[in-house]
């Protein structure tokens, strides 16, 4: 009998196909493991009685990954003719199950011993010891469990640790109170998350997974109006290395159960020196996908694919296209940034690279661009009404400078902002409950050709000065641009797609991460459109 497992698996690393290996290796049975890019597929051959043992513990054994996006099992007849073989990734490994047995069993040798080799998941160090300093003299300690316990209670007194890895140092303390946004701080126990977080079942099991990562969270209401907080967001983290998760179990029983985590040096008198790599990277958990936003472990190869270009949004393009093995295909990609100047871009190897698409091009003033709607067909009888109705608006907008040296769609609602007197577009369209907002006209200037055309900014702000004098409010009118932008590259998508046969869809930069853009981006493109991000390399670097 042969079992065929088959992993969806949306990463180039083989840190999954490795577990997989060790895994059967510790089982007296016939496996084979083969892989055609996202796909990892593992034939397990057995008697049947076998066959299902092996499979009850393989549920058990195999861990949680930000990269494993499905997972499915059926019966074989045969198994194919597999030549693959894989190379070990060089990125430090976290820990997994096995690991904790080992060191959480009084009876083992290795029990409190952070620097265990794993035989499953593959983690291995060098360093045997855990240096720790006190006002710069170095303390011994008969075991690692003592030296656990000495910590935990120094941050229990109020004191900082400072914590030197091979890479970077971090200063961890007891966390009294979240005190900006976006503040990153260590769960000690992800049990307790709910006290100042809003979890969910999805990024809970995904803080405890192979890789670690940080993922932002909102903050609880009750904690929020018992701390005074204005702010929503915040970074958690899980243990991401076993002195962290020693130190954590330690903490633990202090009930202690969120430290703050600065980067920035801070006073200490308390230091930990291990020369292990501190790497874990950041992610956007988002309804329909997870997004990279920061990290260490990628092929470095793509750095120099990154710079072959100095506009970030064609350097980001061509990191997707090698990423995701797209030269041989026509794909075109939206590079929609917070940051940088905004891509609209085709690659195709029938044109031989890469081409612009749109061009904002930002107005030099407000009162320019004004002038240039009374220019158009009522666009006068559009300002008067506009300039009568909200002449402080008006004069405020007038006298307000604009950006150009930034190409990009933040731009273009920052200008929208200022002229119809709102807050922040996007962050407002972000808090809006309405499930549709009204239709913003997102047009190009005509032209014949296909490439390097025109946004009509003109068209863009004389529908929001009508909605804007209709009465529509300031939540619906933010949702609406945010919305009718997304629609807008839809468009785009199909009139490319008709004249030029493209054979997908791509997008990055870091509004892609954003659980607004996300769900509308699935929303606007159809079933049939074949979407590609960013996998190891975040989507904005």
């Amino acid at each position: 009998m042969i079992l065929e497992y088959k992993f969806v698996y949306q990463s180039n690393n083989n840190y999954f196909v490795e577990y997989i290996d060790n895994i059967l290796k510790q089982k007296e049975t016939k496996y084979y493991i083969n892989r055609e890019n996202e796909n990892i597929f593992l034939y397990v051959e057995d008697e049947e009685e076998r066959l299902l043992k092996i499979s009850d513990e393989l549920s058990n054994e195999l861990p949680i990954s930000i990269f494993l996006k499905d997972f499915a099992l059926e019966v074989v007849s045969q198994i194919p003719l597999i030549n693959y073989q894989y190379t070990l990734d060089s990125c430090q490994k976290s820990y997994c199950s096995n690991c904790l047995a080992e060191i959480e069993n009084k009876e083992m040798t290795n029990y409190y011993n952070p620097f265990i080799n794993c035989q499953l998941c593959g983690t291995t160090s060098n360093v045997k010891s855990l240096d720790i300093f006190e006002n710069k003299e170095k303390i011994e300690f008969d075991n690692f469990k003592n030296s656990f316990e000495f910590l935990a209670s120094k941050i229990a007194q109020g004191k900082t640790l400072e914590i030197k890895n091979a890479n970077k140092k971090i200063y961890l303390k007891k966390l009294e109170k979240v005190e900006y946004e976006n503040q990153t701080v260590l769960c000690t126990d992800i049990n307790n998350l709910s006290k100042i977080a809003v979890g969910s079942k999805q990024k809970n099991i995904l803080l405890l997974s192979l890789e670690k990562p940080i993922i932002e969270f909102n903050l609880n209401a009750i904690y929020k109006k018992s701390m005074e907080i204005e702010f929503d967001k915040i970074n958690v983290i899980a243990s991401w290395d076993l002195v962290i998760y020693l130190l954590s179990k330690e903490l633990q029983k202090l009930n202690i159960d969120f430290l703050s985590i600065e980067q920035d040096n801070q006073e200490s008198s308390v230091t930990v020196e291990y020369k292990r790599e501190l790497n874990f990277p950041k992610i956007s958990v988002t309804e329909n996908n997870i997004y990279i936003l920061e990290n260490n472990c990628y092929d470095k190869r793509l750095n120099k694919v990154y710079n072959s270009f100095d506009e970030k949004s064609k350097s980001q393009f061509m990191v997707l296209l090698d990423e995701n093995k797209l030269y041989e295909k026509t794909v075109l990609n939206f590079f929609i940034s917070s940051k940088y100047d905004d891509g609209i871009n085709l690659y195709s190897s029938k044109i031989d690279g890469l081409v612009d698409i749109v061009k904002y091009n930002i107005p030099n003033s407000i009162s320019e661009l004004i002038e240039n709607i009374e220019k158009t067909e009522n666009g006068d009888k559009l300002i008067n009404s506009y300039k009568e109705k909200f002449p402080d608006i008006y004069k405020k907008a007038i006298e307000s400078n604009i950006d150009n040296n930034l190409n990009s769609i933040t731009n273009l609602w920052k200008i929208a902002s200022t002229i119809l007197d709102l807050d922040d577009i996007y962050k407002t369209a972000k808090s809006c409950l309405l499930q549709k907002g009204p239709r913003i006209d997102y047009k190009l200037k005509k032209s014949d050709k296909l490439f390097n055309k025109e946004f009509d900014i003109v068209s863009f702000i004389k529908s929001g000065i009508s909605f804007k004098l209709a009465g529509v409010e300031e939540k619906t009118l933010s949702l609406g641009y945010v919305e009718s932008f997304i629609y807008f590259i839809s468009d785009l998508y199909d009139e490319v797609n008709e004249q030029f046969e493209v054979d997908g869809v791509s997008f990055c930069g870091d509004y892609i991460g954003e659980e607004i853009i996300n769900k509308l981006i699935a929303k606007a493109f159809n079933k049939t459109s074949k979407l590609y991000y960013n996998k190891d390399f975040p989507i904005q670097l």
